[in-house]
């Protein structure tokens, strides 16, 4: 049985990306959180089992995947190590939680990897990234590799580029959504309903990062494509520029990266 210990946006997210693939089935997860609401939630929409207590999610799972806020992540970590055996594998997606900190506080005990989620994960449309640095041999690194398939593509990344891995795939969602936001908000400005500008918004994002992974076609080469002598897109390509549109991406990039790396010390 896979328990999920926190079920908070992105515990859930990878949950529900699991169930909805049908990869599991409700039968094989169990979960447990502090808050009592999201449980009942969980437990009315997908029927999956609970468990009352930690001591009782941890006798009862053999995979753990740890999904907890940062600043919740010791307590729970004091309290697995005190129940946990050496053949139980604990999957931790905690922000700012290297594999050799958890391993520290679960003073070796259990198997552990190191997984970056985002958000997409609950559409199978997420990135998974896995930490080089875990405790799995090949069989059991097999079967989580196959376990997170359901949520999205699964990367391998040594431990020392966990942060910049962060700093695109598991904080750049938030940003992706904002930027269809606006092009949602400039659509309304020039008389779109809202539902159409949404729908053309994302599906242009969707298509153009589809158009990226399929075709294998340099970003800068697709933009070229598009932009004809004296066109309508240069325009706005101009613009963006003018605005220091990539600069800004790559510095909020650069700040995320920065605040895991901080939060990793």
């Amino acid at each position: 049985m896979i328990g999920f210990i926190g079920v908070g946006n992105m515990g859930s997210a990878i949950m529900k990306g699991m169930l909805n693939s049908n990869t599991l089935q409700a039968s094989d997860i169990c979960i447990f959180d502090v808050d009592n609401v999201k449980i009942e939630t969980l437990q009315k929409e997908y029927n999956v089992n609970s468990a009352k207590t930690l001591l009782e999610l941890i006798n009862t799972c053999r995979i753990i995947i740890l999904a907890v806020k940062p600043n919740m992540c010791e307590n729970v970590l004091n309290e697995l190590r005190q129940h946990i055996s050496n053949n139980q594998i604990v999957i931790s997606i905690v922000a700012g939680w290297s594999t050799s900190k958890l391993r520290k506080v679960l003073e070796n005990k259990g198997k552990v990897i190191t997984v970056m989620p985002n958000t997409p994960a609950i559409v199978g449309a997420g990135v998974m990234a896995l930490s080089k640095d875990h405790d799995l041999d090949s069989i059991e690194l097999n079967e989580i590799k196959t376990l997170l398939k359901s949520n999205g593509l699964v990367v391998m990344v040594e431990e020392e580029k966990m942060a910049a891995t962060t700093g695109i795939s598991g904080t750049m969602p938030a940003c992706v959504a904002m930027y269809i936001e606006a092009l949602t908000d400039a659509g309304i400005a020039n008389g779109l309903s809202r539902d159409f500008a949404l729908q053309i918004a994302a599906q242009t994002v969707m298509g153009t990062a589809k158009m990226v992974l399929e075709t294998k076609t340099h970003p800068a080469i697709l933009k070229e494509q598009v932009c004809t002598p004296a066109g309508i897109t240069i325009e706005a390509v101009v613009s963006l520029e003018e605005d220091g549109f990539r600069g800004t991406v790559i510095r909020s990039v650069n700040r995320c990266t920065q605040k895991c790396i901080e939060m990793l010390k």
